[in-house]
This record gives structure tokens, sequence and C-alpha cells, in this order.
């Protein structure tokens, strides 16, 4: 399941990417070709595991830093 969710993030990344000259049809069917990977799925789930990192090296810490300060109180904000 965290593999086909991490795909469909990468498809819709990718066709972003593409600036929307692509059909996200097209795109999440994987029927285009690839352009850097051996396979268009494995390009898709590249881009989607990249993205995910980054979404939660972004988010986790915010909310570490969140309720930390929540926990000692608003003094250190």
């Amino acid at each position: 399941m965290a593999v086909d969710f991490a795909e469909l993030i990468g498809r819709v990344i990718h066709w972003l990417i593409h600036s929307w000259k692509t059909s996200l049809q097209d795109e999440v069917e994987g029927n285009l070709d690839a352009t850097w990977g051996r396979m268009y799925d494995m390009e898709n789930y590249i881009i989607g595991v990249v993205t995910v990192v980054i979404i939660l090296g972004i988010v986790l810490p915010l909310v570490f830093y969140l309720l930390l300060n929540e926990i000692k109180g608003s003094e250190y904000l």
C-alpha cells in the first residue's frame, strides 16, 4: 500500500513537473515512455519517495517543535 501511495504521489508530481503538457490519465496509467529511468513506473516511484521524504522532513520537525513548545509553555516562542 505504501508503494502504491508513493507511486501515485510520484505520478501527480511528475505530471506537475511536465507543466500539465501530458494527460493526467496517461500519467496515472503509466502510458508514457520513460525518460531517465528504466521504466516509467520506477520514475514515478522514485519521485514519490523523494516527495514523501521531503514532506516528512518538514512536517515532523515542525510538529515536534510545536508539541515541545506546548509542553514547556509559550515562553519560548
